[in-house]
């Protein structure tokens, strides 16, 4: 990688500099941090493995949230009317502002035998649960009865590392990320198979979305990759560890498609042997692979997050997971 004038710019991007006006070049070449901070940022719900934080645009956390009994946060979503709806190990759970629970949905706490790894509201005030533990998609409404159930294809002996998140889609599918087995399968309601794929062995998929286009992107864990696959089962493009980024992909996990076409992305330190070197904790991409924003892991210190030191790697991390940008489709996560 070429790490040039700590700003990390490769070729393709002081290309693209030379062509900014003479107040934007200057700016550009701001140390690294301050231009992550001070550049075109967003406002974010983050999950991550202790709890729930709200980022601003200038990288600030502004609302955090933890609980003894949270952990393990995969999905996040902040509602229209300003609760947060999230997954954690052992369930689903709807908080206000103040931080209150104003709903919430529990699984025996059996850790290996049970999990929740995604959630999803849908209309009408329902919500979709991947149900780990027992290999179901749930959709239950706020009584907590259950709609629709959809038993899913084996994904092994561990609730754990059977699958990573679901997501249904704007035709009524869902999309299903096995971990262990590496593939995306794509059911219907009636959990009938209609599209699957299979990744290659050292992928482990994080999620699976549906674009617009009727393609699918999937984060992979393992293999520090990001592809788009057509329904015809063709990769039509990839970000990796080849592309010069000016940082490392380490696990990119939660993503979320902007109208304009880019991602963010979360670049996770999740059991990394190495954590203590991820400066990027995740990005703005655009289809052309120019970063144009990162989150940094002294903008979650300076605001307060305080990292763990895993009992196995015995590296402080910062966990984080699941990813919304405020004021996007939520299709598109």
């Amino acid at each position: 990688m070429n790490h040039e004038a700590d700003g990390f710019y490769n070729l393709r991007s002081l290309n693209h500099l030379m062509k900014l006006p003479l107040c934007l070049l200057v700016l550009a070449f701001l140390p690294f941090g301050l231009l992550s901070a001070e550049g075109p940022g967003h406002r974010l719900m983050i999950g991550y493995g202790e709890g729930l934080m709200e980022v601003d645009e200038k990288n600030d956390i502004v609302w955090h949230y933890q609980d003894p009994e949270i952990e393990l946060v995969h999905d996040v979503w902040k509602l229209e009317n300003g609760n947060v709806l999230f997954s954690h190990r052992f369930g689903v759970r709807e908080v206000n502002a103040a931080k209150e629970t104003v709903w919430d949905f529990a699984v025996p706490r059996e850790m290996g035998k049970q999990e929740i790894n995604a959630c999803q509201p849908l209309e009408g005030g329902k919500v979709m649960i991947l149900d780990c533990g027992n290999q179901k998609i749930l959709e239950i409404d706020r009584d907590k009865n259950v709609t629709l159930s959809i038993d899913l294809p084996d994904g092994g002996k561990n609730s754990h590392t059977r699958y990573m998140q679901a997501r249904k889609t704007p035709q009524g599918t869902y999309l299903i990320s096995y971990r262990e087995k590496a593939k995306i399968l794509e059911l219907n309601s009636s959990g009938e198979t209609v599209w699957q794929y299979q990744l290659e062995k050292t992928d482990r998929p994080f999620t699976a979305i549906r674009l617009e286009n009727g393609n699918t992107l999937v984060p992979c864990i393992t293999s520090n990759r990001m592809i788009e696959i057509s329904p015809a089962g063709e990769i039509t493009w990839e970000l990796n560890n080849h592309d010069d980024l000016g940082f490392e992909i380490w696990y990119p996990v939660g993503a979320h498609v902007l109208k304009n076409g880019n991602v963010v992305v979360i670049n996770s330190d999740y059991h990394h042997r190495e954590g203590t070197k991820n400066e990027v904790q995740a990005f703005e991409i655009t289809r052309e692979k120019d970063v144009i924003w990162t989150l940094m892991k002294s903008d979650l210190e300076r605001g307060g997050k305080v990292p763990v030191v895993e009992a196995g790697t015995k590296m402080p991390s910062h966990h984080l997971l699941g990813i919304q940008v405020l004021g996007e489709s939520f299709q598109l996560k």
